[in-house]
């Protein structure tokens, strides 16, 4: 069973964590977001705990993998992040906004064998 946490609880983030928490091969860890009061609400909606700072998903042991799905200044640093603490990462797209930044993060995480992908959500 893959232990996935969702950072970022806005539209997208709501329905990624859903999904995860009914995937039959997946169990929604925590989630997490900047504002306290979204993430306690999905949480609650989906029976998980909350966590207080990005940090503490990137520090468990109990996580396995990263939704990213926060503001878009953040992806890079998140990207970074689940590399280096082994946690595979699905980010919402784009990875940042400056393309000087997004060769520094593809950069620093060269080489990895830690799966990374993009998302790309198309609404119909």
């Amino acid at each position: 069973m893959l232990r996935i946490a969702v950072l970022g609880c806005g539209r997208i983030g709501q329905m990624h964590a859903a999904n995860v928490a009914r995937h039959p091969r997946a169990t929604l860890a925590t989630v997490y977001d900047i504002h306290q009061p979204s993430a306690d609400r999905v949480a609650q909606d989906q029976g998980v705990k909350a966590a207080t700072t990005a940090e503490e998903i990137f520090a468990s042991d109990q996580i396995d993998a990263v939704l990213i799905a926060t503001a878009t200044p953040t992806h890079a640093d998140y990207i970074e992040m689940a590399i280096a603490s082994g946690k595979a990462a699905l980010c919402e797209k784009p990875i940042d906004l400056n393309l000087g930044r997004v060769e520094a993060c593809a950069a620093k995480i060269a080489g990895t064998s830690v799966p990374i992908q993009l998302g790309f959500n198309r609404r119909y």
